[in-house]
């Protein structure tokens, strides 16, 4: 059995958990239900932060060609 699958003195196997989905509870834990639909998810966070990545990845490579048109003015 992996080290990813815990199992108790029986052999049955714990569920697996879901990281983000316990940071989402744990965020609204005490928050009642009709404020805590208006917070972001942290997967909806973890979405947005990808997102900056790619676009950090797109201005990475227009850089060069950016500086060469600053040097030209």
């Amino acid at each position: 059995m992996s080290s990813a699958h815990a199992a108790d003195a029986a052999g049955r196997v714990a569920p697996k958990v879901n990281p983000v989905g316990e940071l989402d509870a744990i965020a609204t834990t005490g928050i009642p239900a009709e404020y805590a639909a208006r917070l972001p998810k942290v997967k909806d966070q973890l979405a947005g932060l990808n997102e900056l990545n790619q676009l950090h990845q797109l201005t990475d490579q227009a850089a060069p060609v950016l500086a060469l048109a600053s040097a030209v003015e």
